[in-house]
């Protein structure tokens, strides 16, 4: 009898080679967020990014994340994406925020990404982060197996990256495309092998991963990936013969162009709404000076030498301008991965292009100038959004160091020079960053921790050091792959584990707004911030977003929310101190809060109600442990008749019927014109005149009325039918080639070369 053990290994010889190190990759993703994915911390941002709830923490409640609009954006706007979409309709507009705003054209929801359908799900940012690591992981092991490197660099290459700086820090919808940059770039290379080996097409992986990218919600991050991406794909061509390039270069820009028009969907609706929208402090930011604080720089090899994410507020300032970090492990082999030989352009280029993206971040020698003459480079934050190339640019340079570390005496020789000038760097960076933590209040359990979180990168450089002089042991590579991983490891947990332990959601005030708002809205003061009313299907008058409607943000500087600055900004970051200002602005500009159809406040239950509102006429109908909730005297209802006389009956937000038994009338909607919205009287097609510059108003007939409203970006027609037309061609052409490979492999066929890429193995 065969036994159970050698079953398994039958089992296993017969799986493809790459199966154990994907599933490597996968585990070490798994370990990465294990305190989330066991549930000992929580990762739902509304414990921070709103004051709806409470919870409990381990040591302290920290920071999990850098971006707070992880909770304003991400997770709300990607719910109600998803919802939509599982409900049969496309998610193209938000009436949760704001008057009204655009869904898949405000592009940070990522609302027609396929992973989006995941936050329908409990827990769904966690697997959705979790999938986008696993992919970025998974991806950049196949791009070095395709370079020739071993499947135990390529293993350690894909663990790093699913496990890079940005990932563990940002959070928000920044780090989406994130995974799809080692995609786009193993693209490349499959075009340039099937090109070198004559065969046809091969782009397909190229027009994917770029399409994806575009998806994922996040331009300004996709566009950097891409630059890397292009720059890759020039310095390669030079490995082909000079007789192929041309071809390389065609099917290259066939990728490009069939991924392209395979996002017009999500791109027609962005581009559309820019038209019309305010884009906030972006242009001002990157006017070419725009570079990160200097204490963020200590931060790059030792990402937690001022303690975790927000903890220390002698430099506060510095994290909302990083996007990310490197290791100094990485730094290390990155260094002697400079020096070899082979593929020796390419490892010029990544080397020069984390070069001139560190002289980036502090615009040293002006060289912001060189980079603004690329197209569109001068409305992009880049110093913070070209991280995530950065590390991977680094992490493909650590792999050919940890691949030359087995063949080649030069980079043995380089190990243990590498490591003191990455010691060096590091102690520089403790000595530059002390003064910043002089009188750092911590408890003495806090004080163990950030004591263990400061020796990580020294334990880790000594035992690549001491490994550094075993370099004759077969073992030695896997040994060091193991030091890398565990550092990037170790820190990656580190934010998850500030995470609360348990939330708990006060439910009673958002179940209360939802049984008795009706279509109209409620005004938030420091509760339910900004956009989590779109989470539960809440009318939220504030709203935070970019790019936001210019036309809500003119009609806030004159009639609503004057002292609102900037305009997309709401309570979020004034504190008690914003929520008096507010209900100071409430006060004075009553009529028009009431005219946009608010019908409830949403208050702290600890801060008392302004009396010049409780003279206006306010009074209180809910409150708990946590909220108070006042009702507006005479708010708006949010479709109403120029008549008396005509009976309005809201069916949904969409869909009104109206009696007007002595005459025509004129209907007033308070959801925001914008350039896409179309309305229909007894599926009659009727022109939307504008209202106050931000208001929906039509004419309807004597008699009974069916309306209806439904909004559609201006050309989305045309870049659905473009995209479909591009899908077609790519399976169309795929298919082709499929049998054109069949036909010449068959039995009477002559055998095709066999091209061996260079191996370590």
């Amino acid at each position: 009898m065969i036994s159970l053990g050698a079953r398994l290994m039958a089992f296993l010889r017969k799986l493809p080679t790459w199966t154990v190190p994907v599933v490597a990759i996968i585990l070490a993703v798994f370990a990465g967020n294990i305190m989330y994915a066991t549930g000992l911390t929580n990762s739902d941002p509304i414990s921070w990014t709103a004051g709806i709830s409470h919870q409990l923490c381990h040591v302290t409640c920290g920071r999990p994340m850098i971006d707070p609009n992880v909770g304003f954006i991400t997770q709300p706007l990607g719910h109600l994406a998803a919802y939509d979409i599982l409900h049969g309709h496309l998610p193209m507009w938000n009436y949760f925020e704001g008057l009204g705003s655009p869904l898949a054209g405000e592009m940070q929801s990522a609302a027609l990404f396929p992973l989006t359908l995941l936050f329908a799900f409990p827990a769904g940012l966690l697997w959705f982060h979790m999938a986008l690591e696993m992919i970025a992981g998974v991806s950049t092991y196949f791009l070095l197996r395709r370079l020739g490197l071993r499947s135990l660099v390529g293993a350690s290459a894909g663990a790093l990256f699913a496990l890079n700086g940005t990932y563990a820090w940002i959070g928000n919808s920044a780090l989406n495309p994130v995974a799809f940059a080692p995609m786009l770039i193993l693209g490349v290379e499959i075009i340039y092998d099937a090109v070198r080996e004559r065969r046809a097409n091969g782009w397909y992986i190229m027009a994917l991963a770029l399409a994806l990218s575009l998806y994922a919600g996040f331009p300004e991050t996709a566009y950097l990936d891409g630059l890397l991406a292009l720059g890759w794909a020039v310095v390669r061509l030079f490995s082909l013969e000079s007789s192929r390039r041309l071809v390389a270069v065609a099917r290259v820009a066939l990728g490009g162009v069939v991924g392209t028009v395979l996002a017009l969907p999500i791109l027609v609706p962005f581009v559309d709404y820019l038209k019309e929208a305010n884009v906030g402090g972006h242009v001002a930011a990157v006017d070419g000076i725009s570079h990160i604080a200097g204490p963020a720089y200590a931060m790059l090899l030792d990402p937690y030498i001022f303690s975790t994410l927000f903890s220390n507020r002698a430099v506060g300032n510095a994290w909302g301008g990083i996007g990310g970090y490197f290791t100094a492990s990485v730094a290390v082999l990155a260094l002697v991965g400079l020096l070899g030989s082979r593929l020796r352009p390419l490892r010029i280029y990544l080397g020069a292009w984390v070069l001139l993206g560190m002289m980036l971040l502090d615009n040293f020698w002006s060289v912001r100038r060189v980079w603004n003459l690329l197209p569109q480079m001068t409305t992009i934050s880049v110093a913070r959004y070209i991280f995530p190339s950065l590390e991977l640019a680094l992490i493909v340079l650590a792999a050919f160091g940890l691949a030359d570390l087995a063949t080649s005496k030069l980079a043995r020789r380089a190990l243990p020079a590498a490591v003191l000038v990455v010691v060096s760097l590091v102690m520089l960076s403790v000595y530059a960053g002390s003064r910043y933590n002089n009188g750092l209040p911590i408890t003495g359990k806090q004080q163990v921790i950030l004591m263990g979180l400061h020796a990580i990168p020294f334990v880790a450089l000594g035992l690549v050091l001491v490994l550094a002089f075993l370099t004759r042991f077969r073992v030695t590579p896997w040994l060091i792959a193991l030091v890398v991983v565990g550092e990037s490891l170790l820190y990656f947990v580190v934010p998850t584990a500030e995470a609360p332990k348990q939330i708990t959601l006060d439910e009673a005030p958002i179940a209360f707004i939802k049984a008795h708002q009706g279509q109209e809205r409620f005004l938030d003061f420091a509760v339910l911030y900004p956009n989590w009313g779109s989470q539960y299907g809440l009318n939220e008058i504030s709203q935070v977003d970019l790019p936001f409607p210019h036309a809500y943000a003119d009609y806030l500087a004159s009639t609503l929310y004057p002292s609102l600055t900037p305009s997309n900004q709401f309570t979020i970051h004034a504190g008690m101190t914003g929520v008096i200002l507010q209900e100071q602005d409430l006060a004075a500009h009553f009529a028009a809060f009431e005219s946009a159809s608010v019908k409830y406040l949403l208050f702290p239950q600890q801060v008392p109600l302004l009396p010049a509102l409780q003279k206006l006429g306010v009074k209180e109908v809910f409150h708990d442990y946590l909220a108070t909730i006042y009702e507006m005297p005479a708010p708006r209802p949010f479709v109403t008749a120029s008549l008396a006389s005509c009976n309005v009956s809201v069916v949904s937000v969409d869909h009104v019927s109206v009696l007007c038994p002595s005459g025509p009338a004129t209907l007033l909607r308070t959801e925001l014109m914008m350039k896409g919205w179309h309305a229909s009287v007894n599926g009659v097609e009727v022109p939307i005149s504008t209202v106050d510059g931000v208001y929906q108003s039509i004419q309807v007939p004597a008699g009974t009325s069916t309306v209806r409203y439904f909004f559609r970006p201006p050309h989305e027609t045309f870049a659905l039918i473009a995209s479909l037309l591009a899908l077609l061609f790519s399976i169309a052409t795929w298919v082709f080639a499929r049998r054109g490979r069949r036909a010449t492999s068959g039995p009477l066929a002559s055998p095709a070369p066999v091209v061996t890429p260079p191996s370590l193995d």
